[in-house]
Order: C-alpha cells, then sequence, then structure tokens
C-alpha cells in the first residue's frame, strides 16, 4: 500500500515539475519576444491579458486573448477589427486593445479611428488615430475566459518568482532527497544480498544460515534505530 501511495506522489510531482519547466520556458520566450517584436507572441501570435472594462461585452476584463502579430506597415486593416497597439499610461507604456470604427486617408497615410465596444466607459473615439506601424496585433476571435489576470502575473518578477521558480526549487529539492533515499535503499539491498551470498557459500546448515542472516537482518534494524536517536 505504501508503495503505491508513494509511486502515485513520485508521478504527480514529476507532472508537476514538466508543467512548471514548460510554463516557465513560455514565460522566457514570450519575454524574448516582446523585445524584438513589441509584443510577446509564440510563433506570431500574442497572448494578451485584458486589464480593463473597454471591450466588453465582446472581451471581458481578465479574460486572457489570442491575437496575430500584425507589425507590418503595409497590413491593410478594416473598420470592425479589433486590433492592439501600444499607448503610455502614467508614463508607463502598456497595449490597448480597440475596435476600428472608422479609416481616413489623408497625404496616402492611412489612419485608423478605435473605440472600445462598452460605450458607458469609451463613449467617444479614441483621441490618437493609429496607422500601420503603430498596430502590432489583430484579435483572433479566440479567448479564454477569467485566466488573463493569472497570466499577467506570472509575467511580472513576483509571479515569475512565486509560480515558476520557488516550485522549481520545492522540486528539485524534492528530487534530490528521493535519489539520496533510494541511493540508500540499493546500498542496503546490495549489502544484504552480499552477507546472504557469503552465508550460502559459508560451510554451515540450513538452520544456522538461517539464524545468521537473522541476526544480520536485527544488527541492522538496530543501527537505523540508533541513527534515527
Amino acid at each position: 500500500m505504501k508503495s503505491k501511495v508513494k509511486k502515485i506522489i513520485n508521478t504527480i510531482v514529476d507532472v508537476l515539475i514538466v508543467l512548471v519547466l514548460i510554463v516557465s520556458i513560455l514565460v522566457v520566450v514570450l519575454s524574448l519576444t516582446s523585445k524584438s517584436s513589441g509584443v510577446p507572441n509564440i510563433c506570431g501570435y500574442a497572448p494578451l491579458n485584458v486589464a480593463s472594462y473597454s471591450m466588453e461585452p465582446t472581451i471581458n476584463k481578465g479574460d486572457l486573448i489570442f491575437s496575430k502579430v500584425t507589425n507590418d506597415i503595409d497590413y491593410e486593416y478594416k473598420v470592425g477589427d479589433i486590433v492592439t497597439f501600444p499607448i503610455e499610461i502614467d508614463g508607463v507604456q502598456t497595449l490597448n486593445t480597440h475596435r476600428i470604427v472608422e479609416i481616413i486617408e489623408d497625404d496616402d497615410i492611412t489612419y485608423y479611428k478605435t473605440q472600445g465596444d462598452n460605450k458607458d466607459t469609451n463613449p467617444i473615439a479614441d483621441e490618437e488615430m493609429q496607422t500601420s506601424s503603430s498596430i502590432v496585433a489583430i484579435y483572433t476571435g479566440t479567448k479564454i475566459p477569467a485566466i488573463g489576470n493569472f497570466f499577467g502575473f506570472i509575467r511580472t518578477q513576483l509571479g515569475f518568482f512565486l509560480c515558476v521558480l520557488l516550485p522549481m526549487i520545492l522540486f528539485f529539492v524534492y528530487e534530490a532527497i528521493r535519489v539520496i533515499m533510494n541511493l540508500l535503499a540499493y546500498n542496503k539491498e546490495k549489502t544484504l544480498a552480499e552477507a546472504q551470498e557469503a552465508v550460502q557459500n559459508a560451510e554451515l546448515t540450513e538452520e544456522q544460515k538461517q539464524r545468521a542472516i537473522e541476526e544480520y537482518l536485527a544488527s541492522l534494524g538496530q543501527n537505523s534505530d540508533s541513527e534515527n536517536k
């Protein structure tokens, strides 16, 4: 029974280690691509957390949306597209996702007027218009509700430490302890096997051999108890 429970625990730990490693790799990849393209992405698709109510009911606060990276000056958008572009709030640059509501042509330059779907929080269009060079991604229509905030949190230094580094440290400590315990168990079994072989090769009766093995096992138990004390 104990061996089965131990096996189940070891399997769960191994699965968790793999999951943490996958998450850590994804976070690193997103950080690197964010520096190069301006938006975190994997193979050209950006998972973005929605931090405001401006796009409700189409997109809710806390949703994780998937957008296609389109930071191409020749990309042509159309009215109704939901696009992502950088804005500055209180001196901090962040990504904003709004819908294109109007296209304006001026001196061979195409400007896109954007506005949030939530007319309560965005009763008028955004003051600053966008161009193809400022828009970095277009919404694909795919979203996962309610996990955007967590996704955004693990990309912070504190979130990365608590959700990735700390679990990895704990798991590796557990694995180290497990390796040590397995080595001790292996050495004990090896020593017992050598003792049994020595007894079997000795010129003793079967009763004497059995007694020698029992005395040896008893001595091992006593040594283990004294070490624990």
